[in-house]
């Protein structure tokens, strides 16, 4: 008896060992893999343990819009595919052209029913949203918008808590779980008037 559950012991840790061998070396690695669309609609792809999450999607004048993304298949390339849709109807395609093997200066291809494709390129995430857009990119989307707050949770932000509250200004600080980062909205009127990166 006492062999048996020995024997199973070790089979156990060497199971364990063989999946610790097993995951890739940039899984615990963020990246933010920009591009632009031909109709004007700017995108953001979020690479996140070792997979790509979602797309964020950013047209001047209009609101930021999320894709979900699940990975779909491997093409005859070896690249992975991953499959979304734009507002719940349009198909959207992301192809990995690194093979999975996402770092900074690696290339997408993304596709959209109707728009066509665009290539975007990789970089190291970073707090606030990504290599190539960031803090600037989240101030253009919510100051002086009546619907900040949704444009928030479009780039996943999540409300945390109110830093501060008057009678003339709120501060509300929101969170991002996927790159930790944080940002305080300075509030006037139920308008965001500043966003300020908290280091």
């Amino acid at each position: 008896m006492t062999h048996k559950l020995f024997a199973v012991g070790l089979s156990g840790m060497s199971l364990l060992a063989v999946s610790a061998i097993a995951v890739p070396v940039n899984a615990a690695q963020q990246f933010s893999c920009t591009g632009k669309m031909t109709n004007g609609w700017s995108y953001n792809a979020q690479f996140v343990d070792g997979r790509f999450t979602q797309i964020t999607w950013n047209r001047s004048g209009q609101p930021p819009q999320v894709s979900t993304l699940t990975f779909n298949t491997t093409n005859s390339q070896g690249q992975p595919v991953y499959r979304g849709s734009f507002q719940g109807a349009t198909a959207v395609t992301l192809v990995d052209l690194g093979q999975g093997n996402v770092r900074p200066g690696s290339q997408i291809s993304v596709g959209v029913e109707e728009w066509g494709w665009s290539r975007g390129t990789c970089g190291v995430g970073s707090a606030g949203g990504g290599a190539a857009d960031g803090l600037d990119e989240l101030r253009q989307t919510t100051i002086g918008n009546e619907q900040w707050r949704n444009s928030m949770r479009a780039q996943g932000f999540i409300f945390d808590r109110t830093i501060e509250q008057t009678s003339t200004r709120a501060i509300e600080r929101w969170v991002r779980t996927w790159d930790r980062s944080a940002v305080d909205v300075v509030i006037v009127n139920n308008r965001a008037v500043e966003v300020r990166k908290v280091p």
